[in-house]
């Protein structure tokens, strides 16, 4: 877009850190470029860091670069052929306005009079001018010469041809431009902030988890630095101010106490040496070690949700739009994906779900679920669980009788859906399992597949009263020959991960199809089980094709105590990969599918087909004389007063 004054001088008013790099930003883009301060001294500083970082950049001659940079703590000097003045002095509203003021009376008529301003009202400052229609906001972060985002903001009488000017100067200057149409206490990136980093510090503050903790949840999540990590690396001062700030300008806030007693204590992070944690040396960066071992004790929707609600604000009130919003998290916090994307692959139901647990927990009102994420939930636009949330997403939906399939986007759902049953294996859902798994495997775009259970089991065995309706050995062997074992195979070859998401009992071939897994998530209240010969028949996968994941040792308690053992235990012996709280067990495995896909599918094929060959080598005639084996148990006389002793929930005639 073409400005409506063509730039080519740049008058910076403040040489601190903000100040110099900006200047540094406008020269080495080719502009003429004052810096402005009080302070000969300052000026003098500020050059020399402005040569220091030049130097170390190869795509620039610094020679080249400084020609175009001249200082002056004469206001006059500055302002009087500037095209555009950039004010970057600290964050105090009557300096701002100070030389705002000056700059109006000094600066050409037809100059464009940006303020660099975090969190102050750009209205507000314009008012100490006379043309407030010249006056926008260009909020750079923090360091200027490394973060590539830039927050333009629109003041009340801000003129649209001044609007898009800073916009197409901020992208000429290598910035990302995100827009913000109304000008709101903390902007865009700011309120997002706030609520996100607010929130893990009150969980500190109110001793339900640790610093490390929380960094650790929001790393496995593909954040390059945790919430703690990114306050000491930016100023935990810097942060308190800003909230403070908006507080005192309307915005519902309850600050932590913990962040104010930090910075009473000069604890303000990387630049004193210590913040929320310790650093070697003050001013000097390093990688806090951060242990991954409690990347699952921490819920990340606890710092999401408030983030959303935030957000859901922000649009509701035109201040900005969503691919401004996910832009500014993604470009100017490095975030792996952006905000309104994590939020539909969460989804809005359980976001609201949060904050409504946050809210009864506290009575904030900042915790109030916004209208319209209660509208999107009322009209089923959850996100990736829906097909349709803050964006559109390919959604797929077929019952095979007691077996729902979705696909979302790449990944295949399979959920068994007899929950009154608690997911018990019939004859229909194994058929209904082998028909979803079929279909999954056909479609070229499902990257990763789930298999979870309906209601509070994931699969509580197969079902007892159809395996004592079997009359006969025939009936009970084309069961197992024309029903069990094809989807047993079928799910062996999965050509996708195949991802077992356990909320709840996996007793008997519930524990089975977790075994036949590639991977599994399971809730820590969840329960296993290999119960078969308490009913006087036996477990003849885990037997079986359990020996590649379990040892003897193992395998032998599940099968010969029947016992229940929990989700940690489970994690202890590999029958699961990782034991979460149940909040998290649809989050982490969604996380798992994910993790998966950065390998190509011909690997992930390869994986598979050898493992199934080394298992069919190993294994076939084994299993297949287990399957035997288990017809025949179930027609003896002990298999029936079992079974029957188990509906009629009594112990049967053999225990002691």
């Amino acid at each position: 877009m073409a400005p409506d004054t063509p730039i080519d001088r740049v008058a910076v008013v403040g040489a601190g850190t903000m100040g110099h790099g900006i200047a540094q930003m406008f020269a080495q883009a080719g502009y003429d470029v004052v810096l402005n301060d009080v302070d000969e001294e300052i000026l003098s500083t500020a050059l020399e860091k402005i040569e220091g970082s030049l130097r170390k950049l190869d795509e620039y001659e610094p020679d080249t670069v400084l020609e175009r940079l001249e200082t002056t703590t004469d206001d006059e000097v500055a302002f009087a052929s500037a095209d555009l003045v950039v004010e970057a002095v600290p964050e105090n509203i009557d300096l701002k306005v100070d030389v705002f003021g000056t700059a109006d009376e000094l600066a050409p008529a037809d100059a464009i009079l940006a303020t660099n301003t975090s969190t102050l009202p750009i209205t507000e400052i314009a008012e100490a001018t006379e043309r407030p229609e010249r006056v926008v906001g260009m909020h750079f972060s923090s360091p200027v010469q490394m973060m590539p985002i830039l927050e333009i903001i629109r003041g009340e009488e801000t003129s649209d041809a001044v609007f898009e000017t800073a916009q197409a100067v901020g992208e000429d200057i290598g910035k990302t431009p995100v827009l913000v149409e109304k000008d709101v206490p903390g902007f865009l990136i700011n309120r997002i902030n706030m609520r996100f980093w607010t929130e893990a510090i009150r969980q500190v503050d109110a001793g339900i988890h640790d610093t490390e903790t929380i960094d650790a949840a929001i790393r496995r999540l593909g954040f390059p630095m945790g919430p703690f990590e990114v306050l000491d690396f930016a100023g935990i001062d810097v942060f308190e101010m800003a909230a403070r700030s908006m507080r005192e300008r309307g915005v519902a806030l309850h600050i932590p106490d913990l962040l104010t007693e930090t910075v009473e204590a000069d604890r303000y992070g990387m630049k004193t040496g210590e913040g929320f944690y310790e650093y070697p040396e003050a001013g000097e960066y390093s990688r806090v070690d951060i242990p991954s071992e409690p990347q699952y004790d921490f819920d990340p929707k606890e710092v999401i949700a408030p983030a959303v609600n935030e957000a859901a604000w922000l649009l509701d009130n035109d201040v900005t739009t969503k691919s401004e919003i996910d832009t500014a998290v993604q470009i100017g916090m490095n975030w792996p994906r952006g905000l309104l994307t994590f939020a539909d692959e969460y989804g809005i139901d359980r976001l609201v779900e949060t904050l409504e647990e946050l809210h009864e927990r506290t009575g904030w009102e900042e915790y109030e679920p916004h209208p319209s994420l209660r509208e999107m939930v009322e009209n089923d636009e959850v996100g990736l669980a829906s097909g349709s949330g803050f964006y559109e997403y390919e959604y797929e939906r077929k019952t095979f009788d007691t077996v729902i399939y979705e696909r979302r986007e790449y990944t295949a759902w399979i959920t068994l859906n007899r929950p009154d049953s608690l997911n018990a294996l019939d004859e229909r859902t194994w058929t209904g399992l082998n028909d979803a798994l079929e279909l999954a495997a056909s479609d070229d775009d499902v990257r990763a597949t789930v298999l979870r259970g309906a209601g509070r089991a994931f699969c509580a065995g197969d079902d007892i009263a159809e395996i004592l309706s079997w009359d006969s050995t025939d009936d009970a062997s084309a069961m197992v020959e024309t029903v069990m074992k094809p989807a047993i195979e079928t799910i062996r070859e999965h050509p996708q991960p195949l991802i077992a998401a356990v909320d709840g009992v996996a007793n008997g071939g519930g524990c089975e199809l977790v075994l036949l897994c590639d991977l599994a998530i399971a809730a820590t209240d969840s329960d296993f089980a290999l119960p078969e010969a308490r009913i006087g028949a036996l477990p003849p996968i885990g037997l079986t094709y359990g020996r590649t994941s379990l040892g003897k040792k193992d395998i032998m308690e599940l099968a010969l105590t029947s016992d229940q053992v929990s989700a940690s235990r489970a994690q202890e012996m590999g029958l699961v990969n990782y034991a979460v709280d149940s909040s998290q067990v649809e989050d982490v495995t969604r996380e798992l599918a994910r993790a998966t896909t950065g390998s190509s599918p011909g690997s992930i094929e390869a994986i598979v087909d050898l493992w199934v060959d080394m298992e069919d080598e190993l294994l076939d005639e084994w299993v297949d004389d287990a399957l035997e084996t288990l017809v025949a148990r179930t027609q003896s006389a002990e298999a029936k007063e079992g079974l029957q002793a188990f509906l009629d929930k009594e112990s049967p005639p053999w225990e002691r």
